[in-house]
């Protein structure tokens, strides 16, 4: 069902997270350096102690056109057994089935696998992002009080965590 980032994938995530609306093509360019320290970081396995680092998923699409989905998490820095939940995405088309509920509770169920703590998710408070919201809140996520003007002026930072 899901499978690790491979360098082949990266451009079909780019393109992935502009088509589900996360990012501008001209906002995504980071993409490419980041996810390729994410697959450096890549563990054997999720569930050695000392080997828990940055990972991405992806499903490859039913239609065999491309990825279906991707979620990526990384830790937290200076925070003990504490993980981000950096990206998750779902085709437009494929979107409404509830693949991204299975792909949150996909990490949730590895990291407490691996004896993580807690996740955290960091959304804006845009209208845009109405829709992440409502789905987080959806799982059970506990939402903490907005940070005025983190992303940029007028953007606040909308924090989510869930106890692993």
């Amino acid at each position: 069902m899901f499978r690790t980032l491979t360098p082949d994938d990266v451009a079909g995530v780019i393109d992935l997270v502009v088509a589900a609306g996360m990012f501008t093509p001209e906002d995504s360019g980071f993409l490419t350096e980041a996810l390729a320290g994410t697959l450096a970081q890549t563990p054997a396995r999720m569930s050695d102690a000392d080997g828990v680092g940055a990972t991405c998923w992806v499903q490859d699409a039913p239609d065999g056109a491309g990825l279906a989905s991707v979620v990526w998490c990384r830790p937290e820095e200076a925070a003990e057994r504490a993980f981000d939940l950096t990206m998750i995405a779902v085709r437009p088309d494929l979107q409404g089935a509830g693949r991204g509920r299975v792909l949150v509770r996909h990490v949730e169920q590895v990291l407490r696998g691996a004896g993580q703590r807690m996740l955290l998710v960091r959304t804006s408070a845009t209208a845009r992002y109405a829709g992440s919201r409502a789905f987080y809140r959806s799982l059970g996520y506990t939402e903490h009080p907005p940070v005025a003007d983190y992303w940029t002026e007028g953007d606040d930072l909308i924090l989510f965590t869930a106890k692993l």
